[in-house]
């Protein structure tokens, strides 16, 4: 049995659609029904932890989607093993937007938006894909499938994470001590990290300075990986040249927040990209088969690194 836990009621809605659709009617509740006290596994996003853990049989926390930082793992029981959804289409939605950001800033489609807005007709050289480096934060499932998408392109691409990575023709940057190498090499930084302890505030002032004179940024990590205030210094001291954001500390953003109407920032409502939810009900239902079956489960998180 899945339980089904959000404490985010648009989400919970469509969870229940998702299930109702796409699961047996016998194999899901809802976290306050008596079929609960029988959930092996419940399927989550910024789930109840309170009331999860006071059924007796839950040994499966599974997020719906690729993050897992809205678990508050540091209140999941040893006990429970702690997996997400991971999935082809949802690779390929994040590549299709970042690619659009990519060319955003390649094109000079920045600058025209703001000439159209002055009637002013400029042309600029037209930029190629071998003349752009691309820096990648975070080289793990997506990451890594991107960083090999734009190589394919004919991108210049380097990624900056934990540990080695092996990806032809991608310049593998590790751990602080090659930070500052990794980012001196970043024309467009694209932050794919995972959220973690180590990691929250990242995208801050210090960083911003290391990067190339008219840089520009791509944020689809998570809200808190970025220091808003760090941003807004750099674009409007003229050091980095624009930012698309598509997540936020605070979702929605407030409509008195600066970046919606900063010429230099592109706001999305955090949509990069999402996998299928007939894929998000499959995996928690393989899951859960497999959980009950003793089997290895699929996309676990290792706990303690927080991916």
């Amino acid at each position: 049995m899945i339980v089904i836990s959000s404490t985010v009621p648009n989400i919970e809605a469509i969870l229940i659609k998702a299930f109702q659709k796409y699961a047996p009617s016998d194999h899901f509740c809802l976290i306050d029904s008596p079929e609960a006290e029988q959930a092996t596994t419940a399927a989550s996003w910024f789930p109840d932890l309170e009331k999860l853990n006071q059924l007796p049989k839950l040994s499966l926390i599974h997020s719906i989607a690729a993050g897992v930082e809205h678990l508050n793992l540091n209140e999941i029981r040893p006990d429970q093993a702690v997996c997400r959804v991971l999935d082809p289409h949802h690779q390929k939605g994040m590549f299709d937007y970042l690619l659009w950001g990519v060319l955003y800033f390649q094109r000079y489609f920045d600058r025209m938006l703001q000439q159209q807005k002055q009637q002013l007709w400029k042309q600029y050289r037209q930029s190629y894909s071998h003349h752009i480096q691309i820096g990648i934060m975070g080289l793990g499932h997506m990451g890594g499938y991107v960083a090999e998408c734009f190589t394919a392109m004919g991108y210049q691409v380097s990624g900056w994470s934990n540990s080695p990575k092996n990806i032809p023709q991608v310049k593998s940057y590790v751990g602080s001590e090659q930070l500052s190498e990794f980012l001196a090499h970043s024309q467009i930084l694209i932050n794919l990290l995972p959220l973690t302890k180590d990691n929250t505030g990242i995208l801050s002032a210090e960083l911003f300075q290391q990067l190339p004179d008219q840089a520009a940024l791509i944020q689809v990590g998570r809200g808190q990986h970025l220091i808003e205030k760090d941003l807004l210094n750099a674009l409007d001291s003229g050091h980095l040249r624009g930012a698309i954001i598509d997540v936020f500390e605070q979702e929605p953003l407030p409509a008195e927040h600066p970046y919606w109407q900063h010429e230099k920032i592109v706001v999305t409502p955090h949509v990069a990209s999402h996998a299928p939810m007939s894929v998000v009900v499959e995996q928690i239902l393989e899951n859960d088969r497999r959980l009950k079956q003793g089997l290895d489960l699929c996309h676990q998180v290792d706990v303690n690194k927080g991916y």
